[in-house]
């Protein structure tokens, strides 16, 4: 009695839990309500009939009155199921977005063992489980019960006759239950191909919480949702349209059974067959009840666990949500934007010791200080909330995407703004291939946007952020600030636009000289001034500038550089990090750079007009890979996939050529200038200018000057060479021949 008091107890409880996510449905769940009690109705009067009627033994009247309870039965039965399960589909569809909203706004979703996998399965198959066992309930569990104790009133036998009326009504089910079947098989797919799509959709959110926090994407990747969830809604809601038809005609099989039964006996006057059709109602109505109670049950207990389950995400955990506001109170109180003097129309440079994250920084600048402002994500980052300091932009370093088109993804903070804007805007951040095709706007990026390489999708995250326009810009450290080549063209782009207030991580030396202030942030606090007063008055800042990577794990003798050259080379490398199937350059792609293999492994592949891809090699740690053919405008001729997690270090065409010409203690402005009089011959200083568009007039000018005052130029006529003899080894030639050196 006990056990039996704690599960009436529990499902009055799911019920109340339930029962914010019917509001909107009241006037569907009543109509069904109504629909229901009047079939259970002329369930309990087709008996009633058929006694009247087959106690006269001969055609009245009373016939037509049972056809038309029947024919009652099916209809509003029908309309009654079609009802259950559109309340059932239209709660589902609230709940799910409850949880999606905890999911991306919420305090904290530390705690309770949870993993991306299990916050995506209760977005899907635990509110499934909640959904069915409310349709179940509401359309077999309880009209099962009541059609229970209705038809327990009669015991009769079982004729032969009766058999082979049923036989055939069985047949006539299972014709039916092909001919739906079919379709069905059709709309559980669909089902489940929703399913994936708003799996897909949760696990971006997750995955991508410091893009969605920097960009201000919240109100698109919820409505992104909201519009995959609305399709799974409809998939589901077909599918269950066909279940309903099956299960009518299900009752539709064996009600026409039953009246052959009965118009036999009326006609053949035989009263055994008469009161063997009255008993098999009954008997049909029991076996239908007691069919339903199992998986009723079933239902209600896998709703229950479902409940506890969904409730880890929505009731959260105390303990967290306190290390959240633990976390707000250890922010040091001077380090906010409102206490930093930008420079009008000016850059600041991010720059931090190892101890302190410098996306960390960037975070506590967008956020602020209070408590509400700050939430913790499933990997444990700390960002802030929805809907914070919208007139401040942060671009993290998160290499994550979407899979969705660059239009939709622009659109999302700027819905105005037009194709051409938005292929210039790409263009301006480096990554113009997909604006070049005609439908590369159109197309998917794929899932994380796995087409495009993880510093691709970064770009992509500025371009983003240059198109919200906003007061303040917080840029993390990306791969392309890693080097100067790469850096200097961005800064320029920045510098163009029309925000206020610009910050910026620096991961280059020489680009400490091309902000305006630098932004140095330690564990004891924080400093704001020029790169040069901080090399003076820091003696920690100037130590961090003046490390060296390792350099017992490249070897530049292999493609021919001498040995007394590696140490400065060794400075301007790039070190980067590929997940398994990222592309680290794609076939067609600028050949700007040699990359170095230093763990993992990488896949060499090409691809043919028809697009059929092809490995040619496996690369492994000690290898290099790229077109060493650097002069401008050539192309790979190669894919080169990470087949592993994998670590690379790449050195750019602009630190090659300065490395073989002893250029690299010069500034970037002159070592630009010999790169480009390599590259393209002697050249006059407008020639000069055009190629070099980041520098202004009068910098090249006073370059070239020192350039002529050392040896480096000789002067013709208005145009300027370069008189450096090279010295190489063995090896060397080939690699100088390769870049076009004279």
């Amino acid at each position: 009695m006990t056990d039996h008091a704690q599960t009436r107890g529990a499902f009055r409880n799911l019920l109340g839990w339930y029962r914010p996510y019917l509001q909107g449905s009241g006037k569907t769940l009543t109509l069904g309500l109504i629909c229901t009690a009047i079939m259970l109705a002329c369930q309990a009067a087709i008996p009633l009939v058929f006694e009247t009627l087959l106690h006269h033994g001969h055609w009245s009247s009373l016939v037509y009155w049972l056809m038309g309870l029947m024919v009652a039965q099916l209809v509003i039965g029908y309309f009654a199921h079609i009802a259950g399960h559109t309340v059932a589909v239209t709660s589902a569809n609230q709940l799910r977005r409850r949880i999606f909203q905890v999911t991306l706004t919420g305090k904290s979703l530390q705690g309770h063992g949870l993993d991306r996998a299990s916050v995506v399965s209760r977005h899907t198959t635990d509110v499934d489980y909640l959904s069915d066992a409310f349709e179940q309930t509401f359309n077999q569990g309880l009209p099962g019960v009541f059609r229970i104790l209705i038809s327990l009133g009669l015991l009769t036998y079982i004729e032969w006759h009766a058999g082979v009326a049923m036989a055939v009504a069985t047949l006539v089910f299972l014709f039916i239950r092909s001919t739906i079947g079919r379709t069905l098989i059709t709309l559980d797919r669909e089902r489940l191909d929703a399913n994936n799509l708003l799996g897909e959709a949760v696990d971006e959110a997750i995955t991508s919480p410091r893009i969605i926090s920097g960009l201000h994407l919240h109100n698109w990747i919820t409505s992104r949702f909201n519009t995959r969830s609305h399709d799974l809604s409809e998939a589901a809601h077909h599918q269950g349209i066909s279940i309903a038809k099956l299960v009518t005609g299900a009752h539709a099989a064996g009600l026409a059974g039953l009246l052959f039964v009965v118009l036999f006996a009326i006609t053949s006057g035989e009263e055994t067959l008469a009161a063997v059709a009255a008993a098999i109602l009954y008997v049909e109505g029991v076996v239908r009840g007691l069919e339903a109670l199992p998986s009723w049950i079933r239902s209600i207990q896998l709703a229950l666990v479902s409940r506890a389950r969904i409730d880890q995400i929505l009731v959260g955990s105390d303990d967290h949500r306190k290390q959240v506001d633990a976390f707000t109170k250890s922010i040091h109180p001077g380090l906010s934007l409102e206490t930093l003097a930008f420079p009008p129309n000016g850059i600041v440079g991010l720059v931090t010791d190892s101890s302190i994250d410098p996306g960390l920084v960037l975070s506590i600048l967008a956020a602020g200080h209070h408590k509400d402002s700050w939430r913790e994500t499933l990997d444990g980052h700390h960002l802030r909330t929805a809907h914070v300091n919208l007139d401040v932009v942060l671009v993290p370093d998160d290499p994550s995407g979407f899979n969705s088109t660059i239009r939709e993804q622009v659109h999302a903070v700027a819905p105005e703004l037009s194709d051409a804007h938005i292929r210039a805007l790409l263009k301006q951040v480096g990554i113009d291939d997909f604006s070049i095709s005609e439908n590369g706007l159109d197309s998917p990026l794929g899932p994380g946007s796995a087409l495009l390489t993880p510093n691709e999708r970064q770009r992509l995250s500025l371009a983003i952020a240059l198109a919200a326009a906003p007061i303040t810009l917080l840029v993390g450290p990306l791969i392309s600030l890693a080097d100067s080549e790469t850096a200097r063209p961005l800064l320029k782009v920045l510098r163009e636009s029309n925000v206020s207030n610009i910050i910026v991580c620096l991961r280059d030396p020489d680009m400490a000289n091309e902000v305006d202030l630098v932004l140095y942030c330690t564990a004891k606090g924080h400093q704001l001034a020029t790169h040069e007063e901080l090399l003076v008055s820091s003696p920690e800042y100037s130590q961090l500038w003046s490390r060296r990577l390792s350099t017992g794990e490249i070897d530049l003798s292999s493609i021919g550089i001498e040995a007394g050259q590696h140490e400065n080379l060794l400075t301007r490398m790039l070190t980067e990090r590929y997940e398994a199937g990222d592309y680290i350059y794609r076939q067609g792609a600028p050949a700007d750079r040699v990359v170095f293999i230093i763990s993992g492994s990488v896949e060499i592949a090409t691809q043919d007009d028809e697009g059929h891809q092809r490995r040619v090699a496996i690369l492994g740690p000690g290898n290099h890979c790229g077109d060493l053919r650097l002069t401008v405008g050539e192309e790979r001729g190669e894919h080169a996939i990470a087949i592993q997690t994998t670590v690379t270090r790449s050195l750019s065409r602009e630190a090659i050529s300065a490395g073989m010409m002893g250029l690299l203690d010069r500034t970037p402005a002159e070592r630009r200038i010999v790169a480009s009089i390599l590259r393209e011959g002697s050249s006059s200083l407008e020639e000069i200018s055009a190629r070099l568009t980041e520098f202004d007039h009068a910098e090249l000018s006073k370059a070239i000057d020192l350039l002529l005052s050392d040896g480096a130029l000789r002067e013709s006529e208005g145009r300027y060479s370069v008189i450096q003899k090279r010295a190489v080894k063995a090896g060397g030639r080939a690699l100088l021949d390769k870049l076009n050196f004279d």
